[in-house]
């Protein structure tokens, strides 16, 4: 690792972990005298089936650790005390003692970590040894002599009498080897990253941790009574708790790194994001790693990993790559939630390193963004930090605000118009902003289409809010295109202890927050966004994990509004995705598409899903045909995200033959957001040649256009619910969805309502002369096997000519 990214490890740090290890040697080399040195001679046959009995077991049992998480990184309780207990049941202390480092020191010394690790484990299960004969003897749990060497008189450290007091002391030893494991590791964790021993002390899972050694603990002593007073192959009975227990533990840690992963990633993406240099970026990403992989030996090097470890490039800039690496685990699971992680925090790192080249290059340049005039983010952090301390003197932290804004459909002018249309438009938003907002605020653009607004003594926040929503509303002629430009804004109000980077943070994730519930508007920043922020990741983190048998097909019957035999009504299905979420064994009813689709797309795992539900269609062509007698329309719906993809006309084109043989035909569900790029339109030809039927989604909620409609190969379209909904009590929403009818009709469109969910909303649709329907007051989306019962009779009108 270079040396602007390794962290010198302090000499504490380095003194503490010798004197743990020369405890431990010291330990070790006490056993083997005394052992030596037992009355009657060494007893060389007790100690091999000892070893023979406890390295198994040690092997077996390390591999499912109990992790604490920490801050910096979680703290691994091995469950090897069990292993300790029944060896102090089954025989004398001076065997147990020398067997227990014969065990402990290779089974540690063989793990895939670094040798520091691997060394200061080690040292600490040697010393759980005489943590544990302390606290037996000072509540006198010995006793008789072992039945195997009763010879030498040599009484077990535990009897084995089977009462409470005896009972009481193993519980003892074992919390006591607990607290020792937890508090020297906690310490160690706390000298090498320069924090708090309290704060590392504190830390939430300890008391489940405890209670799960005890109980494996109590296996160990269940284990030496079964030795002392049953057949031998009453054993047989432990390995049920012992595989109960092993199963559970490794449930929780998966769940629980689950939980550690999402919230370190979510809080390494906002760290990362506020770096203003790459020294600082280096370190944070040191950081970070630790608590990503939730281990101190992860590390930020220029050197790419060993055979034991895993490694992922970071690519810092200037021909500058880095390495995250982490020591390789035997779960192949674990290495891969590893892989996961390490890929997901190398995105951010890269992220923020083009972030901060950037920035660099501009503070080379000017202090000032070359697009816009306005100040850039360094120069607006540093303003920020000034009023910040200014408002501190001041004691009016509230009255300091910061906003934070983007625009809503900028990459749309980029991609249509190119980028100097986008500066021109970038430059419109900073005059009408700067324009807006005078008398000591500061206005600046933070990069893309991204602004930020300080006004360190606000009085009327809704207000201002309101004046910045209606600058951000731009409109602009390009081309002969008139452009419509709005804006999201996330506001954060200063609050005691906040710095620069997370004022601008908790304005950023409000800002997301205004985008995700419906754009053109004002969030104001409240702690619980996130926590939501970190529920989403967590979807986001299921969904990529989720098999493609998760993602379930319901139907929903499309209806011939004409038809005059009920039997016959129906025309078409619809196709609509459920998910069947797993949350760590326990199964949650089915998730519905408006709650998932939209993070899919985000993290575009939206192609998987929909390829899934594209091939379970085609399949069910056969047996929906087969029940219903007659040709039918199948409709699936399509992302935008997939349209782009390279592949997706062949797999439309397989789906289409496979359908087709089935007697039904495909169609291509997709919303009018794809009628308005250019760059899609030879893409819908190529579909279309395919003999998919293509269909406008949600018309009239978006970008609703004859000349589109004219010029795209679309057969049919679907009238938004929000529109069918009214057409009974408001004027307005019927002579609308009249006028939709009436153009489908001028262009030779099918057209479909969608939303029906009452009868006089039918009976005005035929009137307007709609053909189909599609709605609650029919049918609600069923799975196959009920929507089978649902068909009958012939075709009453196509979904297209």
């Amino acid at each position: 690792m270079s040396s602007g990214v390794r962290d010198r490890r302090p000499v504490a740090s380095v003194v503490y972990d010798g004197v743990v290890t020369l405890a431990a040697l010291v330990t070790t080399v006490v056993a083997a005298v005394h052992f030596g040195q037992a009355g009657g001679g060494p007893d060389w046959k007790d100690l091999v089936l000892c070893v023979v009995i406890g390295l198994p077991l040690m092997q077996l049992l390390t591999r499912f650790p109990f992790q604490i998480n920490t801050r910096h990184a979680g703290i691994e309780v091995q469950f090897d005390v069990g292993v300790l207990i029944f060896l102090l049941c089954f025989a004398d202390p001076a065997t147990v003692a020398l067997t227990w480092c014969l065990c402990v020191i290779p089974t540690n010394l063989l793990q895939k970590k670094s040798w520091v690790s691997r060394v200061y484990n080690a040292s600490i299960g040697v010393l759980f040894l005489p943590t544990a004969l302390l606290v037996l003897h000072l509540l006198h749990a010995g006793g008789a002599a072992n039945r195997l060497s009763s010879d030498a008189g040599e009484p077990r450290a535990i009897r084995l009498d089977m009462t409470g007091a005896e009972l009481l002391a193993v519980a003892a030893a074992v919390v006591a080897v607990f607290t020792l494991d937890v508090a020297v590791s906690a310490v160690s964790v706390a000298i090498q990253e320069r924090t708090s021993i309290k704060a590392e002390l504190l830390h939430t899972g300890a008391w489940l941790a405890v209670g799960t050694s005890v109980a494996v603990g109590g296996l160990g002593y269940l284990g030496g009574l079964v030795e002392s007073r049953l057949e031998p192959w009453a054993a047989v009975l432990l390995v049920i708790p012992m595989i109960v227990t092993m199963v559970a533990t490794r449930a929780m840690r998966m769940t629980r790194d689950v939980a550690r992963r999402s919230e370190a990633l979510f809080e390494a993406a906002t760290a990362l994001h506020t770096q203003g240099r790459r020294a600082d970026l280096a370190r944070a990403l040191q950081k970070h790693a630790r608590m990503v992989a939730g281990t101190p030996a992860a590390m930020v090097r220029s050197v790419g990993p060993g055979e034991d470890e895993i490694g992922v490039p970071v690519v810092a800039g200037d021909g500058v790559v880095l390495y995250i690496t982490v020591p390789r685990r035997r779960d192949s699971t674990q290495r891969a939630s590893d892989e996961k992680a390490l890929e997901a925090l190398a995105s951010v790192g890269e992220a923020a390193f083009f972030r901060v080249s950037a920035s660099e290059e501009m503070h080379g340049l000017a202090r000032r963004d070359v697009v816009t005039g306005l100040p850039n983010r360094l120069q607006f952090s540093e303003r920020l930090a000034q009023e910040l301390e200014r408002a501190r003197a001041a004691e009016r932290l509230d009255r300091l605000v910061v906003l934070y804004l983007d625009l809503d459909g900028f990459k749309g002018v980029n991609d249509r118009f190119g980028h100097d249309a986008g500066d021109e438009l970038l430059r419109l938003v900073g005059s009408r902003l700067r324009d807006t907002l005078r008398g000591g605020s500061t206005v600046a653009r933070l990069g893309g289409d991204e602004f930020a607004v300080l006004l360190p003594d606000c009085l009327d926040v809704e207000g201002l809010c309101r004046r910045v929503l209606v600058a951000l509303r731009v409109e602009v002629r390009m081309r002969g295109h008139v452009l419509r430009v709005q804006g999201s804004i996330g506001l954060s109000r200063a609050r005691p202890g906040d710095d620069v980077g997370t004022l601008l943070r908790n304005a950023d994730t409000a800002m997301y927050r205004a985008k995700a519930t419906g754009k053109n508007r004002w969030v104001e920043f409240r702690p619980e966004l996130l926590e939501e922020e970190i529920a989403r990741l967590q979807v986001i983190e299921d969904l990529q994990q989720a098999p493609a048998e998760a993602f379930v097909v319901h139907y929903q019957p499309i209806v011939d509004l004409h038809s005059v035999d009920p039997a016959s009504r129906i025309v078409g299905l619809e196709a609509l995705v459920r998910w069947r979420r797993d949350r760590g064994g326990a199964v949650e009813p089915l998730v519905g598409p408006d709650e998932f689709i939209g993070l899919a797309e985000r993290s575009g795992t939206v192609v998987a899903i929909g390829d899934s539900v594209l091939r379970q269609v085609a399949r069910d062509s056969a047996a929906i045909q087969q029940h219903a007698g007659r040709r039918l329309d199948l409709m699936v719906n399509v992302s935008p995200v997939q349209l782009r993809h390279p592949d997706f006309t062949e797999r439309v084109a397989a789906a289409v033959r496979q359908t087709a043989s089935s007697g039904c035909r495909l169609h291509l569900e997709m919303t009018e957001s794809v009628m308005i790029d250019d760059d899609t339109v030879g893409r819908l030809r190529d579909l279309a040649e395919t003999g998919a039927q293509l269909t406008i989604d949600d018309f009239g909620t978006g970008f609703s256009s004859l000349g589109y409609l004219r010029h795209r190969p679309f057969s049919s379209f679907k009238i938004d619910r929000s529109f069918v909904r009214d057409i009974a009590t408001e004027p307005t929403a019927r002579a609308l969805v009249e006028g939709m009818v009436k153009m489908g009709q001028a262009l030779g469109l099918t057209i479909v309502a969608e939303g029906v969910e009452h009868a006089e909303q039918a009976e005005i649709l035929r009137e307007m002369g709609c053909q189909l329907a599609q709605g609650h007051l029919y049918c609600r989306p069923l799975a196959l096997e009920d929507i089978q019962d649902v068909l009958a009779g012939p075709v009453a009108r196509p979904l297209s000519a």
